[in-house]
């Protein structure tokens, strides 16, 4: 099973001139598929965001009832055509209930679907795709600009075809996907190292401990007091995160199950895991190995014990000599987290 995440806030230029965030996404989970899609209308495109609701919507539909044909099709030229073809139609439909030109329409497209053991990857114009594979974030599809500097391709272009681009495959050891649009790069990619940040990946593995929503609502605080300052331009991101079923939440688990997890001793006593519990949620603030030692009343070289297992988990980590537990407010960190 997988999760969606997704967040989609207004930049500031749209904010002080009062036009609609411009960035959609959109999804589609259930236990047989999985889509989630993201467009970035264009700035110079007066209904654009009309648009990219209409495409994110339409194309995460379109694979949910064609995923298995547009796998099993193996010229990839006639696939590309097909779903560019389809979207054109939904597009020259909400052109026409709105009275506009198609052209008015134009976003960029990004999407990842998956069903079973497969997957299917399409992108147009800028953005960046990305995916979890073994523990390190790494780069599906690069953003495609256009002939000229500052520009792009979006599904109503002409050259569209041409620079579209299809990807197939098997999800072997895949945890997680990412769709990204060119907003939030400054902090969450890299172009010059064609990298993305390690907060993504601690976003993916804190998708397996609190609830979506929770996580959702903290990206968007994030993006809403972070990301949009570093860029004018609406920031969007959506997500497919693998779920672990045996692992709904550390601290929901049962005492059994949290000594499994921490790879304690059943002879044990009962107020190891305690102290296990205690600590996540006193590491919500940031607290020195001094303060954690008062706190469960061992001595610091005994307490680093309990940090050390707890870091290794990816639960919790050390910032300026502080710890802390890995809260999705560190994607401030960005680029520059280590």
């Amino acid at each position: 099973m997988w999760n969606a995440i997704q967040c989609a806030v207004q930049g500031r230029s749209h904010i002080k001139s009062g036009i609609p965030c411009q960035d959609k996404t959109y999804s589609v989970v259930d236990d047989n598929i999985q889509v989630i899609a993201l467009a970035d209308g264009a700035g110079s495109a007066k209904f654009s965001h009309y648009g990219a609701e209409a495409v994110t919507k339409f194309i995460c539909l379109e694979l949910v009832e064609k995923f298995d044909t547009y796998f099993a099709t193996e010229n990839g030229v006639a696939v590309k055509q097909e779903i560019l073809e389809r979207v054109l139609k939904n597009l020259s439909t909400t052109a026409k209930k709105l009275e506009c030109e198609i052209k008015e329409l134009a976003s960029t497209l990004l999407l990842v679907a998956i069903k079973d053991d497969k997957f299917i990857i399409a992108h147009i114009g800028d953005g960046v795709i990305g995916y979890l594979k073994n523990n390190e974030m790494k780069i599906a599809s690069q953003p495609e600009n256009g002939e000229f500097v500052n520009t792009t391709v979006f599904t109503t272009s002409k050259d569209a075809i041409m620079t579209m681009k299809l990807i197939k495959g098997f999800l072997g050891t895949i945890q997680g996907f990412v769709l990204m649009s060119d907003g939030p790069e400054a902090r969450l990619y890299s172009k010059q190292e064609n990298k993305l940040a390690d907060v993504l990946k601690k976003i993916m593995h804190m998708s397996t401990i609190i609830s979506i929503d929770k996580i959702q609502e903290q990206v968007r605080q994030s993006f809403e007091s972070t990301i949009i300052k570093e860029t004018t331009d609406d920031c969007s991101m959506a997500m497919l995160v693998k779920t672990n079923d045996s692992f709904k939440g550390y601290l929901k688990l049962s005492n059994k199950g949290k000594r499994e997890l921490l790879k304690i001793k059943f002879a044990s006593p009962k107020k190891i895991i305690r102290r296990y519990d205690d600590l996540l949620v006193y590491l919500q603030n940031k607290r020195s190995i001094h303060q954690i030692a008062r706190k469960i009343h061992l001595k610091p070289k005994y307490a680093q014990r309990y940090i050390d297992k707890l870091r290794m988990l990816n639960f919790i980590e050390k910032n300026s000599g502080y710890y802390h537990t890995i809260l999705i407010m560190d994607i401030e960190n960005g680029m520059t987290d280590e």
